[in-house]
């Protein structure tokens, strides 16, 4: 494959990855849970992700999987089975605005990348047709 479409083809996997994790983290956006009973210790809500790109030595990007730091925030509802007793509960740190972001700019993203790896064809296709 050639390096223009290592690149495209490494742009479209990560706007795929990028619009399926934001659907994740919308989703469960609501999911709460305890919070932590001693500092450092894990909530028992929902953990949002962040997709991480890395450049690949053979061009484009790797893209994996982040936890996103902080997790959760604290947020006030006494009427929950999972509050503490400040009435506090765990809620996942997800941003639904941010989240909507997110899906956008990777869709106008994927597009982009297909747009290159559908001219790339078309001229190697003119190409054999120019040698033929």
């Amino acid at each position: 494959m050639s390096g223009i479409l290592t690149i495209a083809v490494s742009g479209l996997n990560n706007a795929s990855l990028r619009i399926a994790n934001a659907t994740s983290n919308i989703v469960n956006a609501s999911s709460t849970g305890a919070l932590p009973t001693s500092p450092g210790g894990e909530a028992t809500s929902f953990q949002p992700q962040d997709v991480v790109a890395t450049p690949s030595v053979v061009g484009g990007v790797t893209s994996s999987l982040q936890p996103r730091q902080p997790a959760y925030v604290a947020v006030p509802d006494p009427s929950s089975p999972n509050a503490n007793s400040a009435g506090l509960i765990a809620a996942p740190n997800v941003s639904l605005d941010n989240e909507v972001i997110n899906v956008q700019e990777a869709s106008v993203a994927y597009r982009a990348n297909l747009a290159v790896v559908n001219v790339t064809d078309e001229m190697q296709q003119k190409l054999l047709d120019a040698i033929a």
